[in-house]
């Protein structure tokens, strides 16, 4: 059970910093054999565009299950709560909607290149379905995540949440005293630094 819950809570953060944390590396190594030894290698490029494409899916269901989708808050700000949630959720549907009819047509393509073409990738000669993969699975986790935050605003109905103006200055005032800490610690270190 706890692994379940960590699952949905660290999921998708964890797949994207391994991926960006592997393209860092594989892209260090690749530069370092071509400049330091003088002998590119041959995969790391495509290596690290398929671990990229991967992160672009993967990031619409994080998104989706940290409520960042793109919409204008200050707007919906100005109405009643009722409407705010009535409205918060048909756009919900919309998405869930958009994101299986997504997943049906990736399920299509996936099968169609595993079963049908075989394609290889140019490099690394894997079959290419495992890269169209991350289109099944980003939209398959997409629509999970937005069935969540459907079930989410059902049960918080007659909440009303925080608006635009307030989540604003709540992240404006945590990047301030971010700052100050920043700026205590580095004049503590520059008079512990001039005393030495």
């Amino acid at each position: 059970m706890k692994f379940l819950k960590w699952l949905d809570k660290y999921f998708e953060e964890t797949v994207l910093v391994s991926l960006l944390v592997t393209i860092s590396f594989v892209m260090l190594a690749q530069i370092i054999a071509r400049y330091i030894f003088n002998d590119s290698m041959s995969w790391p490029e495509e290596f690290s565009r398929y671990c990229y494409i991967y992160t672009v899916f993967f990031s619409i269901s994080y998104t989706v299950k940290k409520g960042n989708m793109l919409r204008v808050g200050v707007v919906m700000d100005l109405f009643p709560t009722f409407i705010q949630n009535t409205v918060r959720i048909l756009c919900d549907l919309i998405m869930l909607a958009l994101f299986l009819y997504f997943f049906y047509r990736s399920f299509l393509v996936v099968g169609r290149i595993k079963n049908v073409t075989h394609e290889l990738s140019s490099a690394m000669r894997i079959p290419m379905w495992c890269v169209y993969m991350s289109v099944l699975i980003g939209f398959g986790l997409a629509a999970l995540r937005t069935v969540q935050a459907v079930i989410d605003h059902i049960r918080h109905f007659n909440d009303r949440g925080e608006s635009t103006t307030q989540a604003t200055i709540k992240e404006a005032q945590a990047e301030a005293e971010l700052a100050s800490q920043d700026d205590l610690a580095y004049r503590e270190k520059g008079v512990k630094g001039g005393a030495a």
